[in-house]
């Protein structure tokens, strides 16, 4: 019997400090082998001419004590910040990121129109779907891209302890899986 009390105490630590481990996430962007295999296929007049215009439609951040109380439950938000951010790592990696001494001829926006968490306490599922749009950066430029991207993310049990942690995992993850499908289109787009 003193064994597995003596187990238990020796692990009991160990599964202390396990919970206080920072949150690890990967980023939103793409991995940096796919933007070396990608970048050789960009358009020659599309390589450093796209600026970030702005990002609509992200999550307000929790005010006050009730708001961050529900969503320390339920999920903490996105910022639009982070999905620019991570726009900008991506457009960077695929070098077609404008210098901010030359603005560049074509602007990249985007509008969060869903980003929805469900599932069940042990998991998140999330469901994004985002409007990305580029046009050319003079007043009423011309329309180069428009789409709608649909994508989906999931965490699980293991992700982390927090319910409310595990769903902005699972909400990064399907912005991660639409920023993707954005680089690809960004690729293959030809002006």
């Amino acid at each position: 019997m003193s064994v597995p009390r003596r187990t238990l105490l020796a692990a009991l630590p160990l599964l202390v400090a396990g919970c206080g481990t920072p949150l690890r996430t990967p980023p939103l962007a793409i991995t940096p082998r796919q933007a070396l295999q990608w970048r050789s296929f960009v358009d020659e007049q599309l390589r450093g001419q796209i600026a970030l215009g702005e990002v609509q439609g992200a999550d307000e951040p929790a005010v006050g004590f009730l708001q961050q109380a529900l969503a320390f439950v339920w999920g903490s938000p996105v910022a639009g910040q982070v999905v620019l951010d991570a726009l900008e790592d991506q457009l960077r990696a695929l070098r077609l990121l404008a210098s901010a001494a030359e603005p560049g001829r074509y602007r990249l926006d985007a509008r969060l129109i869903q980003l929805e968490v469900g599932g069940l306490i042990g998991s998140a599922e999330a469901q994004a779907r985002v409007e990305y749009t580029v046009r050319e950066r003079e007043e009423g430029g011309r329309l180069i891209y428009q789409r709608q991207v649909r994508s989906e993310g999931k965490a699980g049990w293991l992700d982390h302890a927090f319910t409310a942690d595990r769903q902005r995992l699972a909400k990064e993850a399907a912005l991660r899986a639409g920023l993707v499908l954005l680089a690809q289109d960004l690729v293959a787009l030809r002006v």
